[in-house]
């Protein structure tokens, strides 16, 4: 059986952070019957197999449907649910409530992802988010309340003036809460997000490889082993779904601004809400060439830690990794960016803040 996962945009929000790019708009009650209708519609149109190993709910806001609403998308996603071995739902912390985790949880959602950010009040206000750390403390002893033993937890860096020293204070509050999983991201100033239209000036280079250099001795000294550029867990909290996007396994995706990947074509489906709502959504292919896939294939897997093997590159790509590729692959390790043994290939920790030079290297 093929490894596939499902991811289910929800793109309504409560309010719009200054800072992000995804595609969402502000929630309207009138919207969500309609939406959730399109949703099965998607279910149905991409033939979404029911024997799925994981199920990926994000938005938007996904926590920021009713008790009522989210229930009833839940229940549209039961049929699905039967052989899934992780369940994610992004939360935000101020519409997290008890009733909707224990009702997470009586349909079978085993992981969550909370929105943190920045622990620095002041810094929330400016990122538009309305949650306090206080608060924060507050919706993570509900997770361990309800009985959620697997939790994620966002944190983004190189904020607007942000010193090494604020960013040392997000971390030790974030280990006092001690998340089993830690998702780190650099601000990005997109055009057209509030950030850009305000003007926020991005960390240089060299400030945000100091970051995320504080960010990697500190979270492995605190035990985080970092599995992928960006994410760090404790011993056996790896995310399952997201290991299926860099490992470049396929997967379905449903909702405005879902991103899949399946056999072989990756689709976006775009059209804004008001088409999404009538059923008139775009949906944009892309059909992946051979040459493509290599590519994807060396760029995603070598994001991740313990990189990829010779044998899955042999079963999925077609020839010996190290036949076409040695004299590359011995140039990087002159170069201190890649690392080989017996059984495949990975890259050090230099060659991950280098991955695009490495890639590069490999395929030219």
């Amino acid at each position: 059986m093929t490894r596939r996962g499902l991811y289910v945009h929800i793109p309504f929000c409560g309010t719009l952070c200054h800072y992000c790019d995804f595609v969402k708009v502000i929630y309207q009650k009138a919207w969500i019957k309609p939406y959730l209708k399109e949703l099965k519609h998607d279910l149905s149109f991409f033939n979404v197999e029911s024997d799925l190993q994981t199920i990926y709910i994000g938005g938007g806001t996904p926590s920021a449907l009713s008790f009522y609403e989210l229930r009833n998308l839940l229940q549209l996603l039961k049929l699905y649910t039967t052989n899934v071995k992780e369940y994610t739902v992004e939360a935000n912390v101020e519409s997290l409530t008890l009733p909707k985790l224990k009702l997470m949880k009586s349909y079978g959602v085993n992981r969550l992802s909370v929105g943190v950010q920045t622990t620095n009040d002041e810094m929330l206000a400016k990122l538009n988010r309305q949650h306090t750390y206080q608060m924060i403390k507050t919706k993570i002893n509900l997770i361990k309340k309800a009985g959620f033993t697997n939790f994620s937890v966002d944190l983004i860096y190189g904020l607007p003036a942000q010193s090494l020293n604020d960013l040392q204070s997000d971390l030790t509050n974030i280990l006092k809460l001690n998340p089993p999983h830690i998702s780190t991201y650099s601000l990005t100033i997109e055009k057209g997000t509030a950030a850009s239209i305000k003007k926020w000036v991005s960390a240089s280079d060299e400030k945000m490889r100091a970051m995320y250099d504080l960010i990697l001795s500190t979270l492995r000294a605190e035990g985080y082993v970092r599995y992928e550029v960006s994410n760090f867990a404790k011993a056996g909290f790896e995310s399952i779904h997201n290991k299926l996007y860099w490992e470049n396994h396929e997967y379905y995706a449903i909702g405005l601004g879902a991103s899949g990947y399946i056999d072989g074509k990756r689709y976006v489906i775009e059209g804004g809400i008001s088409r999404y709502l009538k059923g008139e959504s775009i949906i944009n292919i892309d059909e992946i060439t051979r040459q493509e896939y290599i590519e994807e294939y060396l760029m995603l897997n070598l994001r991740l830690a313990k990189g990829f093997t010779f044998r899955d590159f042999k079963k999925r790509i077609g020839f010996e990794f190290m036949e076409k590729y040695e004299p590359q692959v011995k140039a990087l390790i002159e170069r201190g960016l890649l690392s080989v043994n017996h059984d495949g290939v990975c890259a050090t920790d230099e060659g991950i803040m280098l991955l695009d030079q490495v890639v590069l290297t490999l395929i030219m």
